[in-house]
């Protein structure tokens, strides 16, 4: 049992355990929920909840989903099976298993989902195409911007393949490669192999949406790694794509986190603002508080967004200052999400979708709104949801509702300029370190050796990515139990975050996903470099 002892002095109190975990964000309670679960009373865990609620919280729309024992069981094995190939859905149906809960079909298999592939593509110009395949088929391009944009694509996916999907111990090589991709950002990648400016804005606007900063501020190595998670990056911008749904739509994640948190209900404890953490005798762990009330364990995890690290003290054994330099400066991803809603659904009458992607601004992607009802039958609101084009930080609370009514308007008519109700919000659920920190990040909250503290739910997405939080608690979690207890872990629980992915291809299609518009012009002017020296060379030895 967690032993709680009081102190002389008034109002001040300790509690020891086993293991605490400092935060209840859905990581933490994840990995507190299976540390429970799995050791019981054996293990002493605590949940240590800061009284204030974590500064930008991704302020996300809910659905209720139906939720009993006969409609969670209705789930189908073979469909289950199938989506276990997708890394981003395994989590999910891992514990909607556990739970009992349902999760509808937009959720685990949209494209299985029968509806209208209508959609609407902007240019930067402001002209208009609309589109009856996937925003990532780009069937809309020119031939020439089609071409380089699919090989683009497939030159990620390769690159993606080759330094993550190895089951062999990397070359020195494949090294040196990753460390190539993560001192380069990807705003250079995107200019040395795209030719057009549409293509170029088009990568752009997928990288936004992915890490909601710059493509200047994100690492080639850290974009390949998210594509990872997501089986690749045509996945993103539509079609079976997981991590945009759930950020925009928030499927899923309010049950969870309420399940969960009735869970640990019981083990969760109120503190006050945590002002040091620090180690005694090399054996224990010891938060103490603004009123010095003490917490002491045998391993902290740390389920703490990054910017709530700056105001507390971290013993440099267990944090040390190349290490806090990384997470000071790992930066807020940050985009805005908008709803509108209008009294009838006049897009679908004239034939679209609802679905928009933009280069232009300021909605940059957009789908229409579904809603679930208690009683698990499915209607469409007559509402649109999507993501604004990034703005600077000073100017977050900038409502664009006059610039996003003008946006619709012009791609779907008069209809649009009178709608019922119009609401932003901002979304920063994701951290991206600088280029240079992310293989040293990597390394830091992989490590299985640090004795003290489990740093792993830093490499995250927050709440809003359900499937990245649940990933980096069940990873917290059993690199907690593997120094704990090295043989609590099940098969199951192990395998879990072992990923495969589904983008391999055929020999083919590897081998010409490195020729592009730019590559083959290089080749070109090496060539006739080439040609022209040996003409000359030729000319040269005839004269003499």
């Amino acid at each position: 049992m967690v032993k709680r002892c009081e102190s002389s002095e008034e109002g001040r109190c300790g509690v020891q355990a086993d293991v605490i975990v400092l935060g209840r964000s859905l990581p933490g309670i994840v990995t507190a929920h299976k540390l429970k679960m799995r050791f019981g009373d054996s293990l002493d865990v605590v949940v240590i909840d800061l009284p204030r609620p974590p500064k930008g919280v991704s302020k996300i729309d809910m659905v209720t989903f139906y939720d009993d024992d006969d409609n969670a069981d209705e789930i189908d094995n073979n469909a289950t099976q199938q989506n276990l190939d997708s890394y981003s859905r395994r989590f999910l149906l891992m514990y909607a298993k556990e739970f009992k809960i349902s999760i509808p079909d937009e959720v685990l298999n949209p494209l299985n989902v029968p509806h209208t592939h209508n959609k609407v593509f902007e240019h930067t110009n402001g002209s208009t195409v609309p589109c009856n395949n996937n925003f990532h088929d780009f069937e809309y391009l020119t031939v020439l911007e089609k071409f380089e944009l699919n090989q683009y694509q497939r030159l990620i996916d390769e690159h993606m393949i080759n330094l993550f999907c190895v089951s062999k111990t990397p070359s020195a090589s494949e090294r040196k490669q990753l460390l190539y991709f993560d001192r380069t950002t990807m705003e250079r990648h995107i200019c040395g192999a795209l030719l057009f400016p549409t293509s170029r804005e088009i990568m752009r606007s997928i990288v936004r949406l992915v890490c909601g900063v710059s493509p200047s501020s994100v690492s080639v190595l850290f974009y390949l790694h998210q594509c990872y998670r997501n089986d690749g990056c045509r996945d993103y911008i539509d079609g079976n794509n997981m991590k945009l749904r759930e950020k925009l739509l928030g499927y899923y994640r309010k049950l969870l986190a309420h399940k969960l948190q009735e869970s640990v209900a019981d083990i969760t404890l109120q503190a006050n603002s945590i002002k040091n953490i620090r180690t005694y005798s090399h054996e224990q762990v010891i938060l103490e508080t603004r009123d010095e009330d003490t917490y002491v364990c045998r391993l902290l995890a740390m389920a703490l967004r990054p910017d709530e690290l700056h105001d507390i003290d971290v013993e440099p054994l267990l944090l040390s200052p190349r290490h806090a330099d990384i997470v000071h400066f790992m930066l807020p991803g940050r985009l805005k999400k908008f709803k509108i809603r209008y009294e009838t659904d006049f897009w679908r009458r004239d034939g679209f979708s609802g679905e928009i992607l933009s280069i232009r601004g300021p909605i940059v992607w957009a789908i229409e709104r579904p809603m679930l009802s208690a009683t698990g039958s499915k209607k469409r609101l007559a509402c649109l949801v999507g993501f604004l084009k990034a703005v600077k930080y000073e100017l977050h609370k900038h409502d664009s509702k006059a610039e996003v009514i003008e946006q619709l308007v012009k791609l779907f008519g008069n209809d649009a300029a009178h709608p019922v109700n119009y609401r932003e919000s901002d979304i920063e659920d994701l951290f991206v370190p600088r280029c240079g920190d992310y293989v040293a990040l990597k390394k830091w909250t992989e490590e299985e050796n640090v004795r003290f503290v489990e740093w792993g739910t830093l490499d995250m997405y927050r709440d809003g990515d359900i499937s990245g939080a649940l990933e980096a608690g069940h990873s917290a979690y059993l690199r907690v139990s593997s120094q704990l207890r090295p043989q609590g872990a099940t098969y199951e629980e192990v395998s879990a975050v072992d990923i495969r992915t589904n983008v391999y291809g055929n020999f083919f299609t590897r081998v010409t996903s490195k020729v592009n518009f730019v590559s083959g012009l290089s080749l070109v002017a090496y060539t006739a470099a080439i040609y022209v020296g040996i003409r000359l060379i030729k000319s040269y030895m005839n004269k003499t």
